[in-house]
């Protein structure tokens, strides 16, 4: 299993991206996410999550994906939205399995919400890994194009890659993104055993092996050939470029912290599957430019010691590829409309 070191202006000194699990309650149970599974003692309420998000944008966070669980289900989701607009400098956007009613659509319109995502495994014949994966993408695409309607401007939707939806990803690509919606691609991060936060087993049909490299690798050159005839993928090249190699089997390794993740306790993580000895001792309730510091030379110490088999999230070769170019999260998306 290999280990990628990345370029040296990349460390540590200037992360600007954030994604936090709001709540890691949920309303559905998507077969590979694990998070609603392992309920945390207590989660931070509303007003913590105000004086946290307030301490990342004095740390210097730019951007910060919302995620869950389901974030939308949280009492007073609304007025986190208005604090985050009025009182931070934070672009943000919110991550949801769009199964929420035509008037929440409009509370959060409402309270100016600056960014969706919605988790789609399709558009038209949806080949989702489960019933809730086919619940979820089916509202998806009709959420977004309510937030279009309503002006939101950063629209976006995170489309995992299996072994049953494949084939139909170039074509839920061009639909999404001739509607004016950007496309984040994944493939499926799977792995037996309770000691991740977030992945979890799935079934042996949506596992990819590899007798399906080939088939990715024509894949992933039909969307590189998409990407530059101007289709809207927020991935880099490159992560496409490596999809055969890295996300088959998620051997990729991180070696630098890149994107902070912050659990539904405000604690700091490792990332989005391990919360590793960090959360004990970071809060994003009580950080400030002198403990991020100290975070990351902890994170830095601990990452060396853990014997990870690996993943291939994009948000985090997004994030380091953010970080080489001097880019923020959400540029792309608002440099072409």
């Amino acid at each position: 299993m290999e280990r990628i070191k990345f370029s040296t202006e990349t460390r540590f000194n200037n992360i600007t991206e954030c994604q936090i699990f709001l709540t890691r309650r949920c309303n559905l149970r998507c077969g590979y996410c694990n998070l609603a599974k392992k309920q945390l003692k207590r989660e931070l309420s509303i007003d913590e999550w105000k004086k946290a998000l307030k301490n990342l944008d004095n740390i210097g966070i730019k951007t910060v994906k919302i995620l869950g669980g389901e974030p939308t289900i949280i009492e007073g989701f609304e007025d986190l939205i208005r604090f985050m607009n009025e009182e931070t400098s934070i672009k943000y956007a919110v991550l949801s399995n769009s199964t929420f009613s035509e008037e929440k659509l409009n509370s959060l319109v409402n309270a100016g919400i600056q960014g969706y995502f919605a988790s789609i495994d399709g558009v038209e014949d949806v080949k989702g890994l489960d019933e809730h994966g086919i619940i979820k993408s089916n509202a998806g695409f009709d959420k977004l194009k309510s937030f279009k309607e309503a002006g939101v401007k950063i629209l976006g939707a995170n489309v995992v890659i299996t072994k049953k939806n494949l084939l139909n990803i170039p074509e839920i690509t061009k639909i999404l993104s001739d509607n004016g919606i950007w496309v984040n691609l994944c493939p499926v991060i799977h792995e037996k055993g309770d000691h991740w936060e977030f992945r979890a087993e799935i079934p042996e049909e949506s596992k990819f092996t590899d007798a399906d490299i080939p088939e990715i690798n024509n894949i992933m050159i039909k969307l590189l050939q998409m990407k530059l005839e101007g289709y809207k993928i927020t991935v880099p090249d490159s992560y496409l470029i490596n999809m055969s190699k890295y996300g088959v089997y998620s051997n990729w390794k991180c070696e630098e912290l890149v994107q902070l993740r912050i659990d539904a306790d405000g604690a700091l993580m490792i990332c989005n599957e391990i919360r590793g000895k960090v959360a004990k001792k970071y809060n994003a309730t009580e950080m400030d430019k002198e403990k991020f510091e100290e975070f990351k030379e902890d994170w830095k110490n601990e990452r060396a010691k853990i014997d990870c088999s690996g993943c291939y999230w994009s948000c985090f070769l997004t994030a380091e590829d953010n970080l080489k170019n001097g880019k923020l999260e959400f540029d792309c998306m608002e440099e072409q409309k």
